[in-house]
């Protein structure tokens, strides 16, 4: 077995919650992975993917539960005290559960469906530039479009009415701090347990709704209420659960993607300039964007027994917590992989997880961030990062996204 050196970092060190891990995760993770692929923490996280060779396997391996469930006393999921009594939400569910639900909500949130949202979503982002005053100028990028944009998108196909658009945000955001902050503290938690309670009211009445009229719309609730496969149906506590993870899951990484892509690419080179003369450079500057900075930093698998990975005992029961920004940032994947370039081809990255539960609204999150920066270099292609303002970047231990970004036309 890998001897692990003592020297690396650990909980906390690997969070948003540390400065030094905030302001540089690359430099930290680089430096990690160069002393082990696989490093035990046993603090906040049992044992941290640091390789890609290694990640890429564990992603893939179907063996490997999601379920918390599954993980031991010894685990850190268990010795935090977390609340591991109540099914787990399909990102972290098992087969046959997970290719039953998956296979029901991936038929009603397809491809198609979030294509047809494109005109919507080009008309929302140049609704939200006037709104911001981009033309007169500077402004909080975060708070006047990358908060909303996903936020109304995803009600619009989920078929809301716009009134509960604000409402929507805020319990959204009240749920994600409670739920993937592991150290959220009671007060937060209960707010999070609050806004749970009123987003599944909202999302039972919406059922009611259309359960008492044609059931003819082309809205996503609908599609969920109505889709079969293999004589399986989703029932209504499924349909509002995954309501609710579409709406949660999508807000807070949308936001978090929209943010740092702008930001990486306003403060590289002439990466802008680039954009604004060839929008065509566009699709790619997104996966670029996608790679250099994934809204959340791992993905988990559990140990179904006894394993060695990368040279390291990994006992059953415990937690394998694979780095998906570790993986992206590894040379052995893309050349000069902390070089933020628009242009690199092939772009390769573990952003959206792998296997089983790679994420559902990956399309959704390209297709905003793509007519996002498609409006934006035609509407103010004298964009500039606002130097009187520093890019604040969020404390969420596990995710990677910006407070504040100040830009305004040059």
């Amino acid at each position: 077995m890998t001897a692990v050196p003592d020297d690396l970092p650990r909980g906390l060190e690997l969070t948003s919650l540390s400065p030094t891990f905030r302001a540089d995760p690359h430099a930290v993770l680089n430096a990690a992975r160069g002393k082990c692929p696989v490093l035990h923490d046993g603090v906040l996280r049992d044992y941290v993917v640091l390789s890609a060779e290694v990640g890429r396997k564990v992603l893939a391996d179907r063996q490997l539960p999601s379920d918390p469930r599954n993980t031991v006393e010894t685990s850190t999921r268990r010795l935090r005290g977390e609340d591991l009594t109540r099914d787990p939400p399909i990102m972290f569910m098992d087969d046959p559960l997970h290719k039953r639900v998956r296979g029901l909500v991936g038929r009603a949130f397809n491809a198609e469906r979030i294509e047809r949202a494109r005109p919507r979503v080009a008309a929302l982002c140049h609704q939200l530039i006037d709104a911001a005053g981009a033309n007169g100028g500077g402004f909080d990028f975060i708070d006047a479009i990358a908060r909303p944009l996903p936020t109304i998108t995803i009600a619009d196909i989920l078929g809301i009415d716009s009134r509960h658009h604000d409402d929507f945000k805020v319990w959204s955001d009240r749920m994600v701090a409670a739920m993937l902050n592991p150290l959220a503290p009671p007060a937060v938690k209960e707010e999070g347990a609050a806004a749970a309670v009123s987003l599944y009211q909202l999302f039972s009445a919406e059922i009611a709704l259309r359960r008492a009229g044609p059931m003819d719309g082309d809205d996503l609730i609908t599609a969920l209420m109505t889709v079969e496969h293999q004589g399986e149906r989703l029932s209504d506590p499924e349909i509002v659960e995954h309501a609710q993870v579409l709406l949660i899951a999508g807000n807070q990484t949308t936001t978090d993607l929209l943010g740092t892509t702008l930001c990486n690419i306003l403060r590289t080179g002439d990466s802008w300039a680039r954009l604004v003369a060839d929008p065509g450079l566009i699709p790619n500057a997104v996966d670029e964007a996608i790679r250099f900075e994934p809204p959340i930093f791992s993905t988990d698998r559990i140990a179904a027994e006894d394993m060695e990975l990368g040279g390291v005992a990994i006992p059953r029961g415990h937690q394998i917590s694979v780095m998906l920004t570790a993986l992206n940032h590894d040379p052995a994947v893309n050349p000069d992989p902390d070089r933020f370039d628009i242009a690199r081809k092939p772009v390769k990255h573990f952003s959206f997880g792998g296997g089983r539960h790679t994420c559902l609204g990956a399309p959704l999150a390209r297709l905003e961030a793509q007519e996002l920066l498609k409006a934006m270099v035609a509407r103010v292609p004298t964009l500039v990062a606002d130097p009187a303002h520093e890019a604040v970047y969020t404390m969420n231990p596990g995710f990677r996204g910006l407070d504040s970004f100040w830009v305004k036309p040059a």
